[in-house]
C-alpha cells in the first residue's frame, strides 16, 4: 500500500492551495518519488497523511485520566484554556497518542477554520488526507531540528514531556555571538536539516561535535510511521454515505435543483388536496349508508326508542323472534351440532365439545378433524381444522 506525504505550507497562506512538497513511499516506506506539484496533480497513494507546519500546530503536555471519548473534547478545552492565545472556540483540539491505560498526556491546536478549508481544499483535489501530523511530532521527546523555512531558518525542539515550541533565527546572523541553544536543547539531540547545514555557525555549539543530518524526505517520511491524527471530533473523516449525501445536499442546494423542489412540492401540495377532498366524499358516503341503515333499522324496529348500533340492534331483535316462535338461530348448539354431524366421520365420535358465540369446538380423534373439514364446504358448512380440532361455525357465505 502506496503513502503519499505532503507537507501544508503556513495556513494563512494555504488557501488556494499553492504547489506541495511531497513524498511517495512503498508499503515498507521506501521512497519511491519526490517533488513539488499542484494538489491535483500529485500522485496517487492509497492513504494520505499531511503535515501541518509548526508554525500553525502547536504541542502542549497535558495531563487527562482516562474518560469516555465523548467527554474528551470538553475537558481538553477546560485544561487547556489559560494556555492558549486565541480563543478555544477558534481553535480545533486534538489529543496525542495516548497511554495503555488511556490517558493522555499531549495534545495539539491548530487554527480550525483554516485547517478545515484545506482539508476541503484537498478533498476537492482528490487528496483527502486520512491523517494530519503536526510537524513538531516527527521529533522525538528531548530532540531538536535546525531547518530552513520560507519564513527563514528556525530551531524546532520538543522538550523530554512531549511539549514542542520553536524559535526563528533570522536575526542570529548579525548579532555578534552565536546564539545559545534553548535550555530544553541540548547539542547532542540537534538534528540539521541539508539546506540549514549553513546556519550551524549561528548556533553556539561544541566544536567538535557534528550533529545528525536529515533530508526533506526523510524528515517527511517520518509522518508516514506517527501515531499522531488530527483527525478527530469536528475534523474526523467522514464515512462515504454522509460524504455522498453532503454532496446530495449541496447539489440540491443550487438554483436548478431549487426549482425542481419547487415544482415537486406543488405538485405534492395538488396531490394532497386531491387526496382529502376523495377522503372527504368517501367520508360523506360513508355517513349516507350509516344514514341509510339506521333508518331501515328504525323502520324494522319501531318500539325501539334509539338506534344506537343497527346490526347489532337488528340481530338482537331476529334472536328475540326466533325464540318466540321456538325457531333456532343460525348460531345455536342444536343448529351447529346439525351440521357438524354431516361432515364428521360415521363411526367417529367426539372426545369434547365447546360451545360459545355461535361457534362449536369439537376435538376428534386421529386425523378426523382434517377429514370433517374437508366436507364442509361442499355441504355449504364454513369449518376450520386446528389439529385434532373442528371448528363449526355456521353456513358458508
Amino acid at each position: 500500500m502506496q503513502t503519499l506525504v505532503f507537507r501544508l505550507p503556513p495556513l494563512a497562506t494555504a488557501h488556494p492551495l499553492p504547489e506541495l512538497e511531497y513524498v511517495l513511499l512503498s508499503a515498507d516506506g521506501r521512497l519511491q518519488s519526490k517533488g513539488r506539484e499542484q494538489a491535483a496533480l500529485l500522485p496517487r497513494g492509497r492513504r494520505v497523511v499531511v503535515v501541518v507546519d509548526a508554525l500553525d500546530a502547536s504541542v502542549l503536555s497535558v495531563a487527562l485520566p482516562p474518560m469516555p471519548a465523548s467527554r474528551l473534547q470538553a475537558a481538553l478545552s477546560g485544561t487547556l484554556e489559560d494556555r492558549l492565545l486565541q480563543d478555544a472556540g477558534q481553535l480545533h483540539l486534538a489529543i496525542g497518542p495516548q497511554s495503555e491505560d488511556g490517558a493522555t498526556t499531549l495534545a495539539c491546536a491548530v487554527p480550525k477554520d483554516a485547517l478545515q478549508q484545506a482539508i476541503a481544499d484537498l478533498t476537492l483535489a482528490g487528496q483527502e488526507p486520512q491523517h494530519i501530523v503536526p510537524e513538531a511530532a516527527l521529533l522525538a521527546p528531548g530532540d531538536a531540528l535546525l531547518q530552513t523555512t520560507e519564513q527563514g531558518p528556525r530551531l524546532l525542539w520538543r522538550d523530554l514531556q512531549g511539549e514542542a515550541a520553536w524559535l526563528p533565527l533570522i536575526l542570529a546572523a548579525d548579532a555578534a555571538a552565536p546564539q545559545a541553544l534553548p535550555l530544553p536543547v541540548t547539542p547532542e539531540h540537534l538534528w540539521v536539516q541539508d539546506q540549514a547545514q549553513p546556519q550551524l555557525s549561528w548556533l553556539d555549539l561544541p566544536p567538535e561535535l557534528t550533529p545528525a543530518t536529515i533530508n526533506d524526505a526523510g524528515w517527511m517520511a517520518r509522518a508516514a510511521q506517527s501515531p499522531w491524527n488530527l483527525r478527530q471530533f469536528d475534523l474526523a473523516p467522514k464515512h462515504a454515505f454522509s460524504r455522498g449525501w453532503s454532496g446530495v445536499m449541496e447539489q440540491l442546494a443550487t438554483p436548478a435543483w431549487r426549482r425542481v423542489g419547487m415544482l415537486l412540492g406543488l405538485a405534492a401540495a395538488v396531490q394532497l388536496v386531491g387526496m382529502n377532498v376523495a377522503a372527504f366524499q368517501l367520508s360523506r358516503q360513508e355517513n349516507q349508508l350509516r344514514q341509510q341503515l339506521d333508518t331501515t333499522a328504525a323502520e324494522a324496529l319501531p318500539g325501539v326508542p334509539a338506534i344506537l348500533d343497527a346490526r347489532l340492534q337488528v340481530q338482537r331483535a331476529l334472536n328475540d323472534a326466533r325464540l318466540r316462535t321456538g325457531r333456532p338461530g343460525d348460531g345455536d348448539l342444536d343448529v351447529l351440532m346439525g351440521r357438524a354431524s354431516v361432515v364428521v366421520p360415521a363411526g367417529v365420535t367426539p372426545s369434547t365439545l365447546k360451545f360459545s358465540s355461535g361457534q362449536l369446538q369439537i376435538t376428534l380423534p386421529g386425523d378426523a378433524a382434517a377429514q370433517a373439514a374437508a366436507r364442509c364446504t361442499p355441504a355449504g358448512l364454513t369449518c376450520l381444522a386446528q389439529g385434532d380440532v373442528l371448528s363449526v361455525s355456521g353456513a358458508a357465505p
